[in-house]
């Protein structure tokens, strides 16, 4: 479709403790620290691009060029959406308009000026039936398919390094009831030139994450969305390197939400790819429009994999459907009904949670040439952005080491066991954040001791580096250090992060670190979180991997270790009934935050069908069951065993599967669940 208008995240800069003055010449050299005053940390949550990094997804928008110079709009863009898409100015007709004559004119300015905001930029669209230049138009057979190709590779190598997400093709499915390609000029070139697009796209950018787009296909019934999911899934078993499917997510009230729509993007995501909405609006006004754009963020809430929201532009003026006043903002720029329960998902985002295994992009150690720098993270954990930022990290393909606080830990000791479980190194960096040096010796003992303690229980290994607060320290330190087998670590590149620097003053500091250089960053502001795409990027344009710090010179080194294992616990019970059959319960910890987890539970028939189930989920008190989804839950009087039966028919085939989801509030008790089930 055409996304011309009818008419011509905002980045939360979460403020925290300013306290760096410290120049560091090298990993092991220092000069003097000024103390700094240190404010409190903000809170995310009132803005939409804020709300979905809580939960560790994007929420975007599409964007024209020529309206970025209208105040209202760039406005409202720069403080609500951390996800950027050019609505006609990537497009194919836009960036070659004469065949090898390329135009990036507006789509950099569009690309610029969400970089410059700190957000990201998902890439729309390499290749398309849809407005192709008129030059292509009249193309046909292996030159058309050739222009493709270079267009594709010439777009995607010129934009390399700054897309988070290329749709590489849009629309290539048939509407109606066949299932199968739409016939345009490019599948006439060969049913195989969708495949061919992917492979040219990763082939010249292989950081960016390629999706497959398209729109009616939210209803899982319908057979265009079925004819996609048999692409994708031939494409995941033969090894097409296709990331994502993108739903766009065009709605009115002959096109409603429909009501099997978490069962589409879930299942998609089962195949192994992340989902994205795309281009969502929904036709309406008031209460009904806001309760169908409430269902698609809980939809998308619901899917671990579903990884972030876009709104096909700002306000409804700026619509291509401006007379259905389908977006969050009237066109005087005023938030709707339908923002509010949007940002009101967003934030309740734990009573509708992730229902399967967020997947880890494995670090890139394919090109590790120049060598290895260390990216550490100073004073978490923060219930407000740790998890963000190791979301971030994860999705970047990053290891990084977290000096964290003792009194942090001990509040959050779940925060801190996550950042262990994704992966991640965990040092010391003091009890309570004092100067050092201006303590007793006896004093220095006990920062150091209470944090060892309280970082060895929460993660179940004892720190073996220690960061000194403010980059202070002195040979008393160093031998209380060494009483605890504590090598020291400072930092050779400060981001300044702590100094309200900027996400792309933060890139750029983070672009002179050298073979085993350390880089000072902290857990705590929303800048650092929104610099980690693109500092992966840099790294990977220089042959730099992110690697550990070493216990000998705390410098960084090659990793000598394996991410410790980021799957879920698992504890499966089998029941068997005759006649009905037998079912089997499987349970994994999904997700985790500071005070709670999400749990998820499979359940499998057996080697004949079966009728129904009924799964028994036991937690340990004081643990309570604060949400749950996908089942009809009941308790008994203690509230510790919940019996949770399906959502209408629990007919399964012999070996099929359904699950069932719901969020655990810990109190402190961090035992996973028992389950079992059963069979009429």
């Amino acid at each position: 479709m055409s996304r011309t208008a009818v008419t011509a995240a905002g980045r939360s800069e979460a403020r925290g403790r300013s306290r760096r003055a410290a120049v560091v010449v090298g990993a092991i050299g220092l000069l003097s620290a000024a103390a700094v005053v240190l404010p409190n940390v903000a809170t995310a949550g009132t803005t939409l691009g804020a709300s979905a990094a809580e939960s560790g997804r994007y929420f975007g928008t599409a964007v024209a060029a020529n309206k970025l110079s209208d105040s209202t709009y760039v406005g409202i863009l720069n403080r609500e959406f951390d996800m950027v898409t050019a609505e006609n100015e990537m497009k194919m007709d836009a960036t070659e308009p004469n065949q090898n004559q390329f135009s990036f004119g507006n789509g950099d300015r569009i690309v610029n000026h969400a970089r410059n905001q700190g957000k990201r930029v998902r890439g729309h669209a390499l290749a398309w039936h849809s407005q192709q230049p008129g030059w292509m138009q009249n193309m046909s057979g292996t030159a058309l398919r050739n222009a493709m190709l270079n267009h594709v590779t010439q777009v995607a190598t010129y934009y390399k390094g700054k897309i988070y997400a290329w749709d590489v093709v849009n629309e290539a499915y048939a509407d109606g009831s066949s299932g199968g390609r739409r016939d345009s000029n490019l599948q006439r070139t060969g049913n195989d030139w969708i495949e061919a697009a992917f492979r040219a796209a990763r082939a010249a950018d292989p950081n960016a994450k390629l999706c497959y787009n398209d729109y009616n296909t939210d209803n899982w019934s319908h057979a265009k969305t079925q004819g996609v999911y048999r692409m994708v899934q031939d494409f995941k078993s033969r090894g097409v390197p296709i990331d994502c499917v993108g739903f766009q997510a065009h709605f009115n009230s002959g096109n409603p939400v429909p009501s099997n729509y978490h069962t589409t993007l879930q299942n998609f995501a089962d195949l192994g790819v992340d989902v994205q909405i795309t281009e969502l609006d929904i036709e309406g006004s008031g209460s009904t429009q806001a309760q169908q754009y409430q269902g698609v963020v809980q939809a998308c809430l619901a899917v671990t994999r579903c990884t972030g929201i876009t709104v096909w532009g700002i306000r409804d003026s700026d619509s291509w459907r401006s007379s259905g006043t389908p977006l969050l903002f009237d066109g005087s720029g005023n938030k709707k009904a339908a923002y509010t329960s949007v940002l009101n998902a967003l934030n309740a985002g734990s009573t509708a949670p992730p229902s399967t295994t967020t997947t880890t992009t494995p670090p890139n150690t394919s090109d590790c040439r120049a060598g290895y720098v260390g990216l550490t993270y100073d004073d978490g954990p923060n219930g407000s952005t740790t998890t963000q930022l190791l979301n971030a990290l994860r999705s970047a393909g990053l290891r990084a080491t977290f000096f964290n606080q003792g009194n942090r830990v001990q509040q959050n000791p779940g925060l801190a066991k996550a950042q262990r479980d994704a992966g991640m190194w965990v040092g010391n960096h003091s009890w309570s954040h004092p100067h050092m040096t201006q303590l007793s010796q006896s004093q220095m003992a006990s920062e150091i001791s209470q944090t060892q303690q309280a970082i060895q229980s929460a993660t179940g290994e004892a720190p073996k580096l220690f960061r000194p607060p403010y980059g202070e320290t002195n040979s008393t330190l160093k031998s209380v250090e060494a009483q605890y087998g504590l090598t020291e670590v400072l930092w050779s590149v400060d981001s300044q992060d702590w100094n309200n620097a900027s996400t792309a003053q933060i890139v750029q500091a983070a672009s002179t670190l050298q073979n085993g250089g350390v880089i000072l960053m902290h857990d705590g502001y929303q800048t650092t979180i929104n610099a980690i795409p693109q500092i992966a990027a840099n790294l990977a344009s220089r042959g730099l991997c992110a690697g550990m710090i070493s216990t000998s010179t705390g410098q960084a080194v090659a990793p000598n270790d394996n991410p410790p294992t980021t799957g879920p616990t698992t504890t499966t019970t089998t029941t068997s009934q005759q006649p009905g059959g037998s079912c089997t319960a499987t349970y994994r910890t999904t997700q985790q935050w500071g005070d709670r987890f999400n749990g998820e539970v499979t359940v499998r028939a057996g080697a004949s069908a079966i009728t129904s189930w009924t799964a028994t989920v036991t937690v340990t008190s004081p643990q309570k069951v604060s949400a749950t989804w996908n089942g009809t839950p009941s308790w008994d009087s203690s509230g510790n065993v919940m019996t949770m039966k399906p959502n209408g028919n629990g007919n399964l085939a012999a070996g099929a599967s359904t699950t069932f989801g719901f969020t655990v509030m810990t109190n402190g008790q961090w035992a996973a669940p028992t389950v079992s089930c059963r069979t009429p």
